[in-house]
């Protein structure tokens, strides 16, 4: 919570308590779909513009790698 309060304060140039006090749900949701964005693009890039690598669980891994053993 802190830290979406010091996002709003630096994205509108006001004190902290400011925020806290003229803030609206309107703002915070503003902020955080900005900074959601703001995260994929960043991932994007720095996975070459490629999507995400799927989490795999444990099982599903194993599986896979009995299939390409029996392939072998």
């Amino acid at each position: 919570m802190i830290m979406l309060v010091d996002t709003l304060s630096e994205r509108y140039g006001i004190l902290p308590s400011e925020v806290m006090t003229r803030a609206t749900t309107f703002d915070v949701f503003v902020a955080d779909t900005a900074i959601g964005y703001r995260n994929t693009v960043q991932e994007r890039a720095m996975n070459g513009d490629k999507k995400p690598t799927p989490k795999l669980s444990e099982q599903t891994m194993l599986a896979a790698m009995e299939r390409v053993r029996a392939k072998s």
